[in-house]
């Protein structure tokens, strides 16, 4: 059986970076996020019940959901957010399951299953291990603005509607510090397979 690593971080830690070059190095990659896209595409009964719930604004013109005026709706209001993962997460986990033992069956080095939420979902009981990304706030937001276009004060909110970073690094198995370049990020996750025996 191969092993499930479990890959967390928050916003703009890179934690997709960690993702993709866990991907040329072999390892079959589980993304919640991606998950999280398909469950709701046009036509799906998730996306009928967000409208429901949430109100027409949230569609696109096209049918598709507009994720970031769900966002601006959710990551406001404590209660609304708490309403979204509970319609969400459900079947969020029964798909990253399905895929776990799809998975098992295949070739590679390992199953990762990145997720931002993985402990707030109670993913990391499907994990052989837990490795965490984090990174200097500061630096975080600047990658996020950067990024997406986003503003500081909505990125910090979104920062702090998260897990706190203290908690998950309580959790995790292994933790990978992402504040300085690139490379670094790289040559630490190659450590850390290699440690692992992986």
């Amino acid at each position: 059986m191969m092993r499930v690593i479990g890959l967390t971080g928050g916003i703009g830690t890179g934690k997709s970076t960690a993702s993709e070059y866990l991907r040329k190095q072999g390892f079959s990659i589980i993304d919640a996020d991606r998950i999280s896209r398909e469950i709701v595409e046009p036509g799906t009964l998730l996306l009928k019940e967000l409208e429901k719930n949430f109100g027409s604004g949230i569609i696109k013109d096209d049918g598709t959901l507009d994720r970031k005026a769900l966002a601006a709706i959710v990551f406001s209001d404590k209660e609304k957010k708490s309403r979204l993962d509970g319609l969400m997460h459900g079947h969020i986990l029964d798909e990253i399951e399905r895929k776990i033992s799809e998975s098992q069956s295949g070739e590679g080095r390992g199953i990762i299953v990145d997720a931002p939420l993985l402990f707030e979902t109670g993913l990391e009981k499907k994990c052989d291990q837990v490795w965490l990304i984090t990174a200097d706030e500061t630096l975080r937001i600047l990658r996020v603005c950067e990024r997406d276009g986003m503003d500081p004060e909505e990125v910090r909110a979104r920062i702090q509607n998260q897990m706190a970073d203290e908690e998950k690094k309580e959790r995790a198995h292994r933790i990978v510090d992402n504040s300085g370049s690139k490379e670094a990020l790289l040559a630490q996750l190659a450590e850390l397979i290699e440690a692992e025996n992986l």
